[in-house]
């Protein structure tokens, strides 16, 4: 990881990202697992993923509202919902929409994917970028409200990266399983 050190917020975007092209989990899954564990979300690893995968591909493939919004709002609930009100937990998801919107142009899964349905290795970067960018989002804006948690951010482990040979025999125990 390439001056992460001390940035939260993109170690996190790298990690999310670095799940998505493992190909062991979507977007929502991967943003939803990174923010947890880089600022210590509380969640077991696997009920995280559990509980983003409905999430993916627009809502379940139905090309609605981008995964990686999905992940970034689930994100931001589990950590602002600890400290802060609903209403400012409210405020702080459409802070995110908003700014997702004016960086990608839209929050749409088919509208930010159109242009490549004919196109499957550029869509799966294109949305890898996405999971980047919702995760790396989340966490500013979790840090805007609460920077304490900066000090506490695990980056070291959010720099180790999973092999693809542990994510393939994972993705196969998941099947066989």
């Amino acid at each position: 990881m390439q001056g992460n050190a001390d940035d939260p917020a993109r170690a996190v975007a790298d990690k999310a990202q670095a799940l998505f092209d493992s190909k062991e989990m979507l977007c929502a899954e991967a943003v939803l697992s990174a923010v947890n564990e880089g600022l210590g979300g509380g969640l077991d690893p696997e009920l995280a993923r559990s509980l983003a995968q409905a999430f993916g591909s627009g809502l379940g493939g139905a090309g609605c509202l981008c995964g990686a919004v999905n992940g970034a709002a689930l994100s931001l609930a589990l950590v602002l919902s600890k400290a802060l009100p609903p209403a400012e937990v409210r405020k702080a998801s459409k802070e995110l929409h908003d700014r997702f919107k004016e960086l990608h142009g839209s929050t749409c899964c088919r509208v930010l994917t159109k242009k490549l349905k004919a196109d499957p290795a550029g869509h799966l970067a294109h949305c890898s970028g996405l999971s980047r960018s919702g995760a790396g989002l989340a966490v500013s804006i979790i840090l805007d409200r609460l920077p304490e948690l900066a000090a506490g951010a695990d980056v070291k482990a959010l720099a180790r990266r999973r092999s693809r040979l542990g994510s393939l025999l994972r993705r196969l125990a998941d099947r066989l399983g």
